[in-house]
């Protein structure tokens, strides 16, 4: 129940910080803005949403080929787009490790795998926030390349945690994926930020490194879950940082409820098909949470030193 309870408080967050937004902007010119997107530009967009996915998908399939064993490439594509819907509909920030279930057979991997993409999904967001946050505010450089450094260092302490080995069913080690996953991460990244530049430079001109830049904190806009994928959050970071390039206000916040329906809430429609007809594998959960923290027990009973 108190999980429902935060889930809900998230909606109202997400959905009163929309709603607040409207009263703030032009009406008129924010449903203006829709009628202004031609074909060809909306062929373009769409062609570029479906690239962002693939790169997600193939991301997802990397991470299981890294982490798991247990698992068919036929189910891939259905786990990966019901994590859409479940990051939509379940209470709890953690709801889309959901999308694990519909991968049959032994579950570690593949939960080590979803850990490592929002664990360095995460990591890499907050990165790039730090790197821009120079640009943007001047007077926290100091602070903001000590954050740097230290992220940096992590990157190298957190491989040498033994309780993660315990999870995963392959030798590959950490390091050698960050390249991958980089590539990956930040070309999404590019694509999202591609799909500003072009719809925002229909109503007004906007520089593509300008774009990049503000759209570091709209990705970034989800880490803090205090709504729905950062619903509301993502919106208003739009607003107050694209009207400093000229771009009026109704149209900011448009371009991103716009992207958000396209990139997250149309790939979940997909997720519901997937999740009805595989539905029988979620019998699983209880099993699968029991065993980890069996694991977790185990691997506290065996810790150097514990019997002395």
């Amino acid at each position: 129940m108190r999980q429902i309870g935060f889930y809900i408080i998230k909606f109202l967050i997400g959905a009163m910080l929309v709603y607040w937004l409207l009263l703030q902007v032009n009406r008129e010119r924010f449903i203006e803005y829709f009628f202004q997107l031609d074909i060809r530009t909306l062929s373009l967009i769409i062609l570029l949403s479906l690239s962002g996915l693939l790169t997600q998908f193939l991301t997802w399939r990397y991470l299981l080929q890294k982490n798991a064993v247990d698992y068919k490439k036929k189910d891939i594509f259905p786990s990966f787009v019901s994590g859409f819907t479940f990051r939509l509909m379940i209470p709890g920030g953690h709801a889309e490790l959901s999308k694990i279930f519909l991968l049959p057979g032994r579950k570690r991997g593949k939960a080590m795998a979803f850990a490592l993409e929002k664990s360095l999904q995460a990591y890499i967001k907050i990165l790039l926030v730090l790197v821009v946050i120079p640009l943007t505010f001047p007077s926290y450089t100091v602070y903001s390349y000590a954050l740097i450094t230290g992220m940096i260092l992590l990157l190298f302490i957190i491989p040498k945690i033994k309780l993660l080995n315990e999870f995963r069913e392959t030798s590959t080690k950490f390091l050698t994926m960050i390249p991958v996953l980089l590539i990956l991460f930040l070309l999404n990244f590019i694509i999202m930020g591609g799909q500003y530049y072009i719809l925002l430079n229909k109503v007004n001109a906007i520089s593509f490194v300008d774009t990049m830049h503000t759209s570091v904190y709209l990705w970034a806009s989800g880490v803090v879950p205090i709504s729905i994928s950062g619903l509301g959050v993502r919106e208003g970071l739009a607003v107050y940082f694209f009207q400093r390039y000229g771009i009026p206000n109704a149209f900011a916040m448009a371009t991103s409820l716009f992207l958000f329906v396209l990139n997250q809430v149309f790939p979940a429609l997909f997720g519901i098909y997937y999740i009805q007809k595989k539905r029988q594998h979620f019998h699983e959960i209880k099993s699968t949470f029991r065993s980890t923290l069996e694991i977790y027990k185990s691997f506290r009973n065996n810790k150097p030193g514990k019997d002395r």
